[in-house]
């Protein structure tokens, strides 16, 4: 918060400080400061009335006390600055995310990589980032094998979207049907299954785009494992002739025993290689062809060894890449696991629609014309809220009632209250103006306002979405607070509340833009 970052440099004229010293919100005055604890331990106050008395406070405070030996910081409301500058770095990063395996149709178990990846994208873009976004597609590997099978047996009815079709016979065939030569002759390119293997890859992504389309979410790459195969096996070639890899039972085998790291097999037997493979090659691809400065991985965190273990390998190849694996929890549903292979999933345009069909029934029970367009934003806000609002280290259990509620710490309660500013500040014919007095439900809007520059900041440090969500259901609570005690239309600080109610609206907006999500226009 730039008040802090005022006081870090007039305080360090007189000792050693840093922003990490101060405490906002305080109990005591409205910015706490504890360095005095640290450079005088034995009398902590004595130090603290010495720099009361010495300091020269900057004119955004009112006054500074010493207490118990805190510095106690009271700022003067009238002369803060709410808008917010980000410091920009140039840096270019890739974030990989969403991920789907192209043989079936993308379910609930997709909604989160996929909103966060796009979530965090946004977040690194606010700070000028030049961001990459790119979506693996793993298109030759073992379930590309099943669904090209249960293709061969079941057939597509073609009476739904083609990719919901695949998921359900992909669900529907047992392990011992499967055709395990299929994957072998479609990475040695015999010419057989070639066109089974496009019919499900191509289907698959086209279903898949369908979906994205409705959720507002763009790639700038798509990469396929099947164009990384052959320079993977290189690489794994070139692990066996440098002594870091072995032959194990025709199979070549990474040693990564010595890193404290599982050994691993780059190419099986059969001369097929594994997905670590492939992912090794277009780690390299992606540094070189996009000069990154740095690869963000949005995948779950049952893949944290295959992260350590590709990582490792790219050090081991003289590659001092830096990379990142950004993991998170699973998602179930109603207290339900989900599972592709057994059918036990939500398909995640099914969830969608659900969602929107519950938000058109609330807009009609309260008269809202355009239902459509508005219902649409309200259902998937609702649905991207319920998922980001979670820490990425939990699990989520999802239930849709409680997503599309337009009350507590959800979607729609964040995107009225941006509803309720705009039709405030359309009622109003007054420029928005500052003011000398400001009472105690102004002065609690005004310090989660200040709030804001640091949770974008947090969340952009350790890569949480979540934090803005919590952060954007605390200023909405906050400012109906305020609404409810003081009236804005009509009365004598008309123009300055107006001026809070703005700074609300747009905070509000930012931080939905930074979910990625889309205010409705009525509600």
């Amino acid at each position: 918060m730039y008040l802090i970052e005022i006081l870090t440099r007039e305080l360090s004229k007189k000792i050693k400080i840093s922003k990490e010293n101060f405490i906002f919100p305080s109990k005591e005055g409205d910015i706490s400061c504890n360095i005095c604890f640290i450079r005088n331990k034995d009398n902590p106050q004595k130090l603290a009335e010495q720099i009361c008395s010495e300091i020269k406070l900057p004119e955004e405070f009112e006054k500074v006390e010493s207490k118990n030996g805190y510095l106690n910081f009271y700022i003067d409301y009238s002369k803060i600055n709410l808008d917010i500058k980000p410091k920009k770095i140039n840096k270019n990063v890739m974030v990989e995310f969403s991920n789907p395996n192209p043989c079936k149709a993308m379910h609930l178990g997709h909604s989160r990589t996929t909103f966060l990846g796009e979530s965090i994208s946004r977040i690194l873009e606010f700070y000028g980032i030049k961001v990459i976004r790119a979506n693996y597609y793993n298109d030759l590997g073992k379930q590309i094998a099943r669904t090209i099978s249960a293709f061969k047996k079941y057939g597509i009815p073609d009476k739904r979207k083609i990719d919901h079709e695949l998921a359900e016979i992909y669900a529907k065939i047992k392990d011992e049907e499967v055709d395990e030569r299929i994957l072998y002759e479609l990475e040695n390119q015999t010419g057989n299954y070639i066109k089974e293997w496009k019919f499900v890859v191509e289907n698959s992504i086209k279903g898949f785009k369908e979906t994205y389309k409705k959720l507002n979410i763009k790639f700038d790459v798509e990469f396929y494992e099947s164009n990384f195969k052959k320079e993977g096996k290189n690489i794994a070639n070139k692990l066996l002739e440098l002594g870091y890899a072995f032959i194990s039972d025709g199979s070549v085998v990474v040693n990564l025993e010595k890193y404290n790291l599982p050994n691993t097999v780059l190419v099986r037997k059969d001369g097929t290689s594994l997905y670590l493979t492939s992912d090794i090659a277009l780690t390299i691809h992606k540094f070189k062809k996009y000069s990154l400065d740095e690869a963000i991985w949005v995948v779950g965190n049952e893949q944290k060894l295959h992260f350590k273990q590709l990582f490792k390998i790219l050090e081991i190849l003289g590659h001092n890449f830096k990379c990142k694996h950004v993991d998170y929890g699973i998602i179930s549903y109603k207290g339900s696991k989900m599972s592709s292979r057994s059918g036990r999933y939500i398909l995640l345009d099914d969830l969608i629609d659900e969602l929107i069909d519950k938000a058109k029934k609330e807009l009609k029970n309260r008269n809202i014309e355009d239902i459509e367009e508005n219902a649409k934003r309200i259902g998937i806000g609702a649905l991207k809220y319920e998922i980001l609002k979670v820490d990425r280290n939990k699990n989520i259990d999802f239930y849709p009632g409680k997503a599309i509620q337009f009350e507590g710490n959800t979607g729609p309660y964040i995107q009225y209250s941006i509803i309720r500013c705009k039709s405030i500040l359309k009622q109003s014919n007054k420029k928005e103006n500052k003011t000398e007095n400001v009472d105690e439900y102004e002065k609690e809007l005004i310090k989660k306002l200040l709030e804001l520059e640091d949770v974008i900041e947090k969340s952009f440090l350790k890569l949480k979405p979540n934090l803005i969500c919590n952060y954007s259901f605390e200023l909405a609570t906050t400012f109906s607070r305020f609404y409810e005690n003081c009236k804005v239309l009509g009365d004598k600080k008309e123009e300055y509340r107006i001026y809070l109610v703005d700074k609300t609206k747009k905070a509000l907006e930012l931080c939905l833009y930074l979910l990625g999500m889309d205010v409705p226009n009525k509600m």
